[in-house]
């Protein structure tokens, strides 16, 4: 007892205490309660040990005002920040406008992501703003709701603080509480508020009711029963734990009182076991850390029903034992220390997270986004290396094998031409027997399969580096949903890369050139004999010799320009409607689309590194009126910076040799119900990073180009990775894997 007193004495919390002498934490609250130290004030102690509820509340209307006028102030921050970043995301958007070449799946697609970044931004401070306004209309109100899963015990709860006949209470497995109630208690100025339950069958939007309570409340009590813990539970508490809220849990231990006889068992039994109820927050505990903090959260035991039964009349002989057996006395002072304790504070504060979550939620999707589109890049820039690389060696293997068959097919024709004079330079049909023996090597025919083969070498070039490109990104698709950011992917499987085969789909012209040119030969050779065919009546030996020279001659060069004129066409086919119309253009496209996802990716995350340093600016502030609450003068001056989520520990950066005196570090966590950590401000971004995350500083890597740390964060847990986002803000490098 003397040890626990001690420790009360040196503002220890009943958590603290218990860790420490390893007596039950219910034990604790009634020792300390019985020697009058269960009240530990935040303000000072020389002015407000002994204030009652009625000066409490009406410190908390005065730090309401205060909160308010400061959260204000942050949004109208926030609304210029808005505007800013409405400016450059519009100057995107034009720039993507006025580009030359036309990508119309992809830019449609990265356009109304733009559109929905701004809409969310403007969305922000609307929803900021109406928050805001909706706590404003209640400054003179202490706001405590009530939350926990259906038949844990919360209208009980109610009824007991309002005196209530019970009607409310629910019977099985109802849902009762459909829709929010409010109450007064002990008076003016301090608002319970109970809410549907969660983990309802078909109780989404019941849920959804209960969190947006939550979000207007100063203090959330948490109730559980004392059977195993539900998975549901341990996530709605997470998320509630996300909304910054201060919570206190309340373990109603659920044993039945039907009739005199279970009353009368009951208070002869000891319901209350240390042993087995500890036993069980451990577990709910241990539960919580895979999805939140290992910080805990404090629990009181009570069984709500023997409070409830007390107050009725029939159970009036009884009144003392069952009020006195409920330990709900416990439920009640605990409730109204918080209150005395620090509820001008958390009245503050309740104003500056309003502002600081909404604004951490939508910089980290930020982030997240823009670090995904810059993978979208680093993979489009990889890819268009390597399909530069292919149409340079497609270009020399191409053009390669264009002369090979030129070169073949002529020197076929010159081959054939002596034996064809000899036998042909007599014959009147000899123009006719020329066209036939160039048809007879089908020489166009030939010429379309060596086009089409390219093409299709072309084609399923093309076709490999669309299936690479649709594997190998990043797909950023709708990441949130409801009050979250949500955008619509960027590149899209079945759209985005249509224009790969749109340009396949538009074909080549090899017939219709290769036609033309096959009778282009035919028609120089018809013309040619015709020539001959005027002089065949003269003198056939005295000219044999020369029309045969003359023809073979002029054969030769017919030939000769007939492959010049093939290897200019087919050369510029492959150069210009091959290469530069397809695989050339879509470099291009490669080069805009990476162009203009870059350009998003630093936009995004631009606009999130505005928002981080509002959220600082507004942690500084917050832990400077802590300061202040505790009577430390000199806190703002030993720190460097801080690091804030709601449901993590506190990290502030000191620098080296400075010490943080152990009283005002215990006094910090209890006013914040924050865990506080410390790590030394080395100047150095990976020592911070390792000291935060916890991981080795050699694994870590930096890109300072684009303010991204490398870590090895994928064999940690959830919780290393919300460490990961407090590092962060120390070190103004997005973190990720």
């Amino acid at each position: 007892r003397r040890t626990i007193l001690k420790l009360r004495r040196e503002r220890r919390t009943y958590r603290e205490i218990s860790q420490r002498t390893g007596v039950a934490h219910s034990t604790v609250g009634r020792i300390v309660k019985q020697a009058g130290l269960n009240r530990l004030s935040h303000l000072d102690p020389a002015v407000t040990l002994h204030m009652n509820l009625s000066e409490a509340l009406a410190e908390c209307r005065r730090a309401a005002r205060e909160g308010y006028r400061v959260a204000n102030n942050s949004l109208e921050g926030i609304r210029v920040t808005t505007e800013e970043a409405l400016k450059d995301l519009k100057k995107t958007i034009a720039d993507m406008d006025t580009k030359k070449v036309q990508i119309t799946d992809v830019t449609k697609q990265i356009q109304e992501q733009l559109q929905h970044v701004v809409s969310e931004l403007n969305s922000l401070y609307e929803k900021s703003y109406a928050s805001l306004e909706e706590k404003r209309a209640k400054l003179d109100e202490f706001s405590i709701t009530l939350f926990g899963r259906t038949m844990a015990g919360k209208s009980t709860l109610m009824e007991i603080l309002t005196n209530g006949d019970g009607s409310s209470i629910g019977k099985g497995g109802q849902r009762t509480t459909r829709d929010i109630r409010h109450y007064s208690w002990k008076g003016k100025g301090l608002r319970v508020t109970d809410v549907p339950g969660i983990a309802a069958f078909e109780g989404a939007e019941d849920e959804e009711v209960a969190f947006k309570a939550a979000e207007q409340s100063d203090l959330v009590l948490f109730l559980i029963t004392d059977d195993a813990p539900q998975p549901a539970e341990v996530e709605c508490l997470a998320r509630v734990r996300s909304l910054a809220k201060p919570v206190l849990g309340i373990c109603n231990v659920k044993e039945s009182l039907d009739d005199a006889d279970d009353i009368n068992l009951f208070l002869r039994d000891k319901w209350f076991d240390p042993q087995r109820l500890g036993a069980l927050i451990r577990q709910f505990h241990e539960f919580t850390k895979k999805h939140t903090s290992d910080s805990q959260i404090p629990f009181i035991y009570t069984h709500l029903q023997s409070k409830f039964l007390s107050r009725k009349p029939k159970y009036k002989s009884q009144r003392r034992k069952l009020e006195r057996t409920s330990r709900f006395d416990l439920v009640e002072n605990q409730i109204t220390s918080e209150v005395i304790g620090r509820g001008s504070f958390l009245r503050w504060k309740n104003f500056i997270d309003g502002a600081t979550v909404p604004m951490l939620q939508f910089s980290d999707c930020l982030l997240d986004f823009s670090a995904k589109n810059s993978s979208n890049g680093r993979v489009l820039i990889d890819k268009r290396r390597r399909v530069a690389s292919w149409a340079e060696q497609f270009q020399s293997n191409g053009q390669d094998v264009i002369d090979t068959f030129i070169s073949k097919q002529m020197n076929f024709l010159r081959n054939e031409i002596p034996a064809f004079v000899e036998e042909n330079y007599d014959k009147t049909d000899a123009g006719y027997r020329w066209k036939h023996l160039i048809e007879s090597q089908n020489i166009e025919q030939k010429a379309k399969q060596l086009a089409e083969k390219l093409q299709g070498e072309c084609k399923r070039k093309l076709l490999d580096i669309e299936q690479e490109v649709a594997s190998e990104l990043n797909l950023v698709g709708k990441l949130f949903d409801d009050r979250r950011i949500s955008m619509d992917s960027i590149f899209d499987t079945k759209r985005a890369w249509n224009w790969v085969t749109n340009i396949l789909s538009q074909g080549l012209a090899i017939a219709s050139f290769f036609t033309g040119g096959a009778a282009m030969v035919a028609s120089v050779a018809v013309s040619l004999f015709g020539r001959f065919l005027s002089r065949w009546i003269e003198d056939r030996e005295s000219k044999a010799r020369k029309q045969r020279e003359e023809l073979e001659r002029q054969l030769q060069g017919d030939v000769d320009k007939k492959e010049k004129t093939l290897r200019k066409k087919f050369g510029d086919w492959f150069r210009q409607d091959l290469l530069k119309k397809q695989v050339y253009v879509l470099l291009e496209k490669l080069d805009a689309v990476n162009s203009i996802v870059l350009k998003l990716a630093d936009t995004q995350r631009n606009f999130a590194w505005l928002l981080i340093k509002e959220q600082k600016h507004l942690h500084r502030i917050l832990i400077n009126r802590a300061f202040s609450q505790i009577g430390y003068e000199h806190g703002e001056n030993i720190i460097s910076n801080i690091a804030r989520l709601p449901d993590q520990p506190l990290i502030i950066l000191i620098e080296p040799d400075t010490a943080f005196p152990e009283n005002i570090h215990r006094k910090l966590e209890e006013l914040l119900g924050q865990e506080i950590r410390f790590a030394i401000n080395t100047h150095n971004p990976m020592s911070i990073l390792a000291q935060t995350i916890g991981c080795d500083e050699g694994k870590i890597r930096i890109e300072s180009g684009i303010r991204i740390a490398h870590v090895p964060i994928d064999d940690l847990d959830a919780v290393s990775i919300s460490r990961s986002k407090l590092a962060q803000q120390l070190t103004e490098l997005h973190v990720m894997r």
